[in-house]
């Protein structure tokens, strides 16, 4: 009885869904794969002028393809032409970020990218989420082959004492790496042969600071006078944080290091050559990577202020890593308005959302606690026990390349190439996750989840 009542019921199969590709893990795989197929060109014998270990192959794809700079080797030295042009295509592929070729590529087949690629890839060049892709790339790329193309011109002009080969090779070369903000140079003492001369440090700087503004900044400021209303036309909230951050932090690392080392690394030097000491390094030293000067002739301060403009880093969407200069903003802007006994964060006659305040406060703690980790196992892998010396100089030498390597930024006191093996895995891995961004590896690699769950309030005594 109890059967034939229910037997003629419909039973509801379970369905099992599909689970969707991630772009993000898609994402993390190209860059993965990218490196490890860096790691193999560039441990090929057509690239190699002298022996390479496969980890330091590894290291020098990975500061490479995330733009980092970082080098264990003398890459001048160590690789062939064929070695560095590889080296620039990888920086290359690396500044401008997987999703934009790999997108390019889709539309060049024919094919269309996937809903979810299109709106990963628009969300590193705009805060607009109608804009096609082809008419990014349409941007982007020209933007791109054109600053590049002048800044190769321009230093060609520069290079007039090597052969036509190496001159073209190096011209080539460091434009790449200076719109990408990656710092790396084959010439042995990074740009020191070249302190006082004002067409390459202009150059190189110029490219940084386009290549660290950020796409959609640098569209904004092309685009500022329409010639056809002849009209200015309106930059978004976006581009002014992002320009006046960049200008803020950028002046005050500027006179704080020229006051400092006036008297100190600067010693001898006339006026106007410490103004473009100066310039280059408040410009350069945030995420590039590139140095007229040797970091180890700079006081200890200095050295700190500099570690600090390399936290804050580039501006989002753009070649450049680190904290970001509109997460500093949002963050100084979120104390100034609580200061002043406001709920919201306002600025120029806007409120800012509180989830991007929100988002801004997680990135900044999340890359807080990376550099004390990163700080304390690298003092754990390369002071061990029995070798303490000068405690100060060791501590502020790990910070300095956990900062640069977190930041993509490339400057080292030294410190890099007598990395131990554990060392130059770790500072690989800081490397990825800096390119990367935290919060952007955690969204990739763990599904987020609301419980639902709310608690009473209970308040706490603080301060």
């Amino acid at each position: 009885m109890l059967l034939s009542r229910y037997k003629d019921i419909p039973v509801n199969k379970p369905v099992f869904k599909k689970k969707g590709s991630n772009p993000m893990l898609f994402l993390v795989e190209g860059y993965l794969a990218l490196i490890i197929l860096g790691t193999i060109l560039l441990s090929c014998p057509f690239s190699l002028q002298k022996d390479l270990s496969i980890l330091d192959a590894f290291f020098t794809a990975t500061s490479a393809v995330c733009v980092t700079g970082l080098s264990v080797i003398d890459i001048g030295s160590t690789f062939t032409h064929a070695g560095l042009w590889i080296l620039a295509a990888l920086i290359q592929i690396g500044g401008l970020g997987i999703m934009t070729f790999s997108t390019a590529i889709l539309l060049l087949s024919g094919m269309k990218p996937g809903f979810n690629q299109q709106a990963l890839f628009k969300s590193g060049f705009t805060t607009e989420g109608g804009i096609e892709p082809k008419k990014i790339l349409a941007a982007v790329l020209p933007f791109t082959l054109v600053l590049e193309g002048l800044g190769m011109t321009a230093l060609f002009t520069q290079f007039d004492h090597l052969p036509l080969n190496e001159r073209i090779l190096y011209s080539v070369f460091h434009s790449i790496s200076a719109f990408c903000n990656a710092g790396f140079t084959p010439l042995p003492n990074s740009l020191m042969s070249y302190q006082f001369n004002p067409v390459v440090c202009l150059v190189v700087i110029l490219l940084v600071l386009a290549g660290g503004i950020g796409f959609l900044s640098m569209s904004e400021i092309k685009n500022l006078f329409d010639f056809k209303t002849h009209t200015i036309q309106k930059i978004s909230l976006h581009t002014k944080i992002a320009l006046i951050a960049t200008l803020v932090i950028s002046v005050m690392e500027m006179f704080s290091v020229l006051a400092i080392e006036w008297n100190g690394a600067f010693d001898g030097q006339g006026w106007a050559e410490k103004l473009l000491s100066g310039a280059f390094v408040a410009l350069s030293s945030r995420t590039a990577g590139f140095n007229t000067i040797d970091p180890l002739t700079l006081r200890e301060t200095s050295t700190i202020i500099i570690i600090i403009a390399m936290f804050i880093g580039a501006s989002p969407g753009s070649c450049g890593g680190g904290l970001k200069t509109t997460t500093a903003a949002v963050i100084t802007l979120l104390g100034i308005n609580r200061l002043l006994g406001r709920d919201k964060t306002q600025v120029m006659g806007r409120t800012i959302p509180e989830e991007t305040v929100d988002k801004a406060l997680r990135i900044f703690i999340v890359y807080a606690v990376l550099a004390l980790v990163g700080t304390l196992t690298l003092l754990f892998t390369e002071y061990p026990a029995g070798a303490i010396g000068n405690i100060h100089s060791h501590f502020v030498y790990v910070l300095f390349e956990v900062a640069s390597a977190l930041s993509t930024c490339g400057l080292s006191l030294g410190l890099t190439p007598e990395l131990t093996a554990s060392g130059r895995i770790f500072i690989c891995i800081f490397m990825f996750v800096g390119r990367m961004g935290a919060l952007f590896l955690i969204s990739a690699v763990v599904n987020k989840k609301d419980s639902g769950t709310w608690y009473a309030e209970e308040d706490i005594m603080v301060g």
